[in-house]
């Protein structure tokens, strides 16, 4: 009778064992919370420009917040449509409805283009009006150049940074639903 309990008592050890190890498998491992601002902190340091305060910290962090969250999350849906059509035409061997969801799929990546440009416009004259006022603008530009603040102004946003600029995930093609699905 013992050596039963002896197996049934090691079973339940290794189910446990094994359930253990699955879940710490899949937990997600946590990651440090990156400081959006750092760039931006360590460039007004080198500029010799005044630390960024409490409040514009605050005010630039909701921008930049409220800029993601303006980001689309899904591809855009009259795109997709446009590129599979475009797609059965050439399949099909149909130039003449190639060529008009060639016309469709450039109007909306337009479109789209114009809104994110419009957008971003947005958030970086915000910034720009931040920094201006808290007096970091203008040593930034100094130091850096107009092109080089810019881009630290864009890499707040994810883009732009050192060596950025207008391509990346938010330039042609792959801004606001210019991916394809």
């Amino acid at each position: 009778m013992k050596q039963p309990v002896k197996w049934i008592g090691a079973s339940m050890m290794l189910l446990c064992a094994i359930a253990l190890s699955v879940t710490t498998a899949f937990a997600q491992p946590q990651r440090p919370t990156r400081d959006p601002l750092s760039l931006l902190k360590r460039a007004i340091n080198e500029a010799n420009a005044p630390v960024l305060t409490g409040t514009q910290e605050t005010e630039l962090t909701a921008l930049i917040t409220a800029y993601r969250d303006a980001q689309p999350d899904e591809p855009d849906a009259e795109l997709a449509a446009a590129h599979d059509a475009y797609d059965a035409a050439i399949l099909a061997g149909n130039a003449t409805a190639a060529a008009a969801q060639a016309t469709i799929i450039a109007n909306r990546l337009a479109v789209l283009s114009k809104a994110r440009l419009d957008l971003q416009a947005r958030f970086e004259i915000a910034v720009l009006a931040i920094l201006s006022n808290g007096g970091q603008l203008e040593p930034l530009k100094t130091k850096f150049g107009a092109d080089r603040v810019l881009n630290i102004v864009r890499s707040l946003a994810g883009r732009g940074g050192p060596g950025g600029g207008h391509g990346g995930p938010g330039g042609p093609g792959g801004g606001p639903g210019g991916g394809r699905p």
